[in-house]
């Protein structure tokens, strides 16, 4: 073999030995690429499922709050008719009082007292001991 057959046997070893390393750096980077670009992607993904899930559990968390002060409304409402019925007209005090309670339970509570009592004045007295 003449010498310039031998180097371009080597020439030929050497770039297709260099050639898979220069396939596989692309590879390599195409694979770089596309985690990151996955990555991306999962993390707008998530971002966007989790903003839609807190949402809609705000909005049932609102409409059952809304429900509970309804609720809580109403009982105040029913109470007063109550007294109203009972006693005549309430004084704005007590009405201000039910009115700042926030539990429907307490309310309940007082409309059985309501129903027992035999004047406003011992009604104002329960509703203190209550309120306390």
């Amino acid at each position: 073999m003449g010498s310039i057959s031998v180097h371009c046997l080597l020439f030929t070893k050497k770039r297709e030995l260099a050639m898979p390393t220069i396939a596989e750096r692309w590879i390599q980077q195409g694979i770089e690429q596309g985690l990151q670009q996955g990555i991306q992607q999962g993390i707008q993904q998530g971002i966007q499922q989790g903003i839609q899930q807190g949402i809609q559990q705000g909005i049932k968390q609102g409409i059952q709050e809304g429900i509970q002060q309804g609720l809580l409304l109403e009982a105040q409402e029913m109470l007063l008719e109550l007294l109203e019925e009972r006693f005549g007209i309430v004084p704005c005090s007590i009405a201000k009082k039910i009115k700042e309670i926030d539990s429907r339970e307490v309310v309940k509570g007082l409309f059985k007292i309501a129903m027992r009592v035999n004047s406003l004045e011992e009604f104002e007295e329960k509703l203190k001991i209550a309120l306390r």
